[in-house]
């Protein structure tokens, strides 16, 4: 028989103990022989009675238990955020706790929402990643519209590029349905942000990153120190130091990216790169 799953996802629940009553529940009707023993060894409780005393409010998850009942029932990375700032919040003896978890909530919660609705781009990938103008062109759409009017558009863009570049660069964005063209002759975004999803081309992306690499060594003889950043570092790590420096990477990206979507005030599109290469070892 196969595993019947949640009618609700975890970040729609406002209470732990609702939540792990539905996966029991859940789990119960799809095999009648999953028990409170096998719920309790799943999670890796010893009494048997215990999930069931948590589940009825008698007894409280620790600090230390959570990321373990977390991981035994399998949830992924933002799911284990958003339940223990759950936990916490059903939990908490002050309202200065309860807000403190409420925000650790909204935090994984507002990563979510912005992945689930990101467009991912599809087989026009290589041609959109094939040259950094295409994506700064959509940001510029999406900043300002577009009216049709192909010299205003390219001087917008830095450093210039030609009106018949702008004019192929609009074409493309069309044609992978990136912008549109509304009844009154504008163009618009057809999303607020994109992804390149999982199985970008590795070619393309390798392209895009060279292109825009250059554009940031050519900016600081370009423009003035006051509208751009570039800084450095020379780091003695191992593999796994470099590992864990990537996965911060990652989470500070994705943390500019929301500020960026937030920033009602936006007037000027930016690059920004993330490089961590060797220089030297055996």
């Amino acid at each position: 028989m196969g595993e019947k799953k949640l009618g609700k996802k975890i970040f729609e629940y406002l209470d732990y103990r609702e939540f792990l009553k539905d996966y029991y529940n859940a789990k119960k009707e799809a095999n009648p022989a999953f028990s409170l023993r096998v719920f309790s060894d799943k999670i890796g409780f010893k009494a048997k009675d215990f999930i069931s005393r948590v589940m009825n409010g008698d007894k409280n998850l620790s600090s230390a238990s959570i990321p373990k009942v977390a991981s035994g029932l399998r949830l992924g990375k933002h799911e284990t955020e958003f339940f223990i700032g759950l936990v916490k919040f059903n939990q908490a003896e002050t309202m200065d706790e309860r807000n403190a978890a409420f925000e650790e909530m909204q935090a994984a919660l507002k990563v979510v929402r912005f992945s689930e609705k990101q467009h991912i781009l599809g087989h026009a990938q290589y041609m959109v990643y094939s040259h950094w103008r295409h994506l700064i062109i959509r940001s510029l759409i999406g900043m300002f519209g577009f009216d049709g009017d192909y010299e205003a558009l390219a001087k917008m863009v830095h450093p210039h590029v030609t009106a018949d570049e702008a004019k192929k660069s609009v074409k493309l964005l069309e044609d992978c349905e990136l912008i549109k063209k509304g009844d009154d002759g504008k163009y618009v975004l057809t999303e607020s942000a994109i992804s390149t999803g999982n199985r970008t081309s590795k070619l393309a992306l390798r392209g895009f990153h060279q292109h825009c690499l250059k554009l940031a060594a050519d900016s600081i003889d370009r423009d003035p120190p006051g509208s751009r950043h570039v800084s450095g570092l020379t780091l003695g790590i191992s593999q796994e130091g470099y590992e864990r420096i990537v996965e911060r990477i990652n989470a500070f990206r994705k943390e500019i990216a929301l500020i960026a979507e937030e920033d009602k005030n936006s007037d000027k599109v930016f690059q920004l790169q993330f490089a961590l290469f060797p220089v030297g070892g055996k």
